[in-house]
């Protein structure tokens, strides 16, 4: 009989729970409905709800001011960030491309935290939708991969060529400079030397007779 009268009081108590749980959602849906000011339903996409300061929204990167060091590249914990990269005339590195697959990110900001730069940014923008997976694939070098290399390339060896000749005209230079010392050691307008006497042939042979010179043997 225990057993039974404990059954039939926790059945009560459910059904008082239900009653009680219920009146208090009712009470406020009341209060939701009847009160325009409690309104929190937004009929979208007439209006969208502006997402807060530091609202993590698409992926966006400046390339104008990105140096290409690949920090966003080795801390994204997913692998959604791929860049490629040429050294230019400057030594300094060309962005050739730049992807962000937002299909995979998951909005972690690490990425922004490590940009030494603060070209990568999270931006308000939540909405996008497409048909094809690689749509997904966000691409911020419109330029083809092939001319912005052919182009870096060709600066490249224009700025070799300059420097081989200004190398070669450092050398010439250096080589002249070097050269007017010795110049500058050699005499100069001194009067030449005034010539040997030649030796007399007819001059006088011991004791007083001239020398024959047929019989100079």
């Amino acid at each position: 009989m225990n057993g039974d009268g404990m059954g039939l009081r926790e059945y009560i108590n459910d059904i008082v729970e239900a009653v009680v749980t219920t009146a208090k959602g009712m009470r406020i849906t009341a209060r939701y409905g009847v009160d325009a000011k409690e309104e929190v339903t937004q009929q979208y996409p007439e209006v969208r709800r502006e997402p807060e300061e530091r609202f993590r929204g698409f992926l966006r990167n400046d390339i104008a001011r990105c140096t290409s060091c690949t920090m966003c590249v080795k801390v994204c914990p997913v692998d959604c960030i791929s860049l490629e990269s040429v050294r230019g005339a400057d030594k300094k590195m060309v962005l050739v491309s730049y992807d962000i697959n937002i299909g995979r990110c998951m909005y972690c900001g690490l990425c922004v935290e490590v940009c030494p730069p603060k070209s990568l940014t999270h931006t308000a923008g939540y909405e996008m939708a497409m048909f094809e997976r690689g749509e997904m694939v966000l691409h911020f070098v419109q330029e083809e991969g092939g001319e912005i290399k052919a182009r870096v390339a060709k600066q490249v060896a224009e700025a070799a060529a300059k420097a081989a000749e200004a190398a070669k005209a450092a050398e010439a230079a250096k080589a002249a400079e070097a050269a007017k010392p010795a110049e500058a050691a050699k005499p100069v307008g001194l009067p030449a030397a005034n010539p040997a006497p030649k030796e007399d042939l007819s001059a006088e042979a011991p004791g007083g007779s001239k020398a024959d010179p047929e019989k100079k043997a």
